[in-house]
C-alpha cells in the first residue's frame, strides 16, 4: 500500500526507522528517538490529517513527571516503514 491510498481515521504500525539503508537520508535524533519508541510500543497510530506533505499522525509518550511529549509525524510514498493496520 502507498500513502497517498491512506485515509483520515486509517491505522498503521511503524515496523522500521524510514530512510534506513538509503544513502544521504537525513533523519533528525530527536525523530530517530520517536521512531524508536513508538516501533517498540508496537501498537497502531491513527492517521489525523492529510495534506499536500501526505498523511500525518500524532504519538504521544507520557513522561516521568506525568505530562506528555506530542509528535506528528508524516508518511511519504517512498517510506516503508509502516503497514497498513486492519481493524
Amino acid at each position: 500500500m502507498k500513502s497517498r491510498h491512506l485515509k483520515v481515521g486509517d491505522r498503521v504500525l511503524i515496523i522500521g526507522i524510514p530512510g534506513q539503508g538509503r544513502p544521504n537520508y537525513y533523519l533528525h535524533p530527536d525523530t530517530r528517538r520517536v521512531y524508536k519508541k513508538l516501533i517498540k510500543r508496537n501498537r497502531p497510530v491513527r492517521i489525523k490529517t492529510i495534506d499536500e506533505f501526505g498523511p500525518w499522525y500524532e504519538c504521544r509518550f507520557r513522561r516521568n513527571n506525568g505530562t506528555y511529549e506530542v509528535h506528528s509525524l508524516n508518511i511519504i510514498d517512498e517510506d516503508e516503514n509502516w503497514i497498513g493496520v486492519d481493524v
